[in-house]
């Protein structure tokens, strides 16, 4: 009787862990990061494309389009962390209702 109560605990414990789904987030600010990055690099690249000199306004937004790509490939790599995780807990979760009898 111990071993199912201990069952049902670990089964509330990882429930409640499963239902947080950090890497959704993740996903979509690596996905905006990246989409602000592209535009980003095109306005410099057109600055530069159209200029004889480069204007000073360059560097700092050189500098602000690195960033997002440093962020974006960063959040991109949590999120697969993260995904990987959330699916081990929602498969742990499968197999102990299965055990339980909950699932059929």
């Amino acid at each position: 009787m111990s071993d199912k109560s201990a069952l049902e605990q670990e089964l509330s414990q990882l429930a409640a862990a499963a239902r947080e789904r950090k890497s959704v987030d993740l996903y979509m600010r690596a996905a905006l990061g990246g989409f602000a990055w592209a535009l980003l690099a095109g306005v410099c690249g057109k600055l530069l494309w159209d200029s004889a000199r480069p204007p000073l306004i360059l560097y700092p937004l050189l500098l602000l389009d690195v960033l997002l790509l440093v962020d974006a490939t960063r959040s991109y790599l949590r999120a697969r962390t993260n995904l990987r995780r959330e699916l081990r807990l929602e498969a742990r979760v499968r197999e102990l209702r299965l055990t339980l009898g909950i699932d059929p």
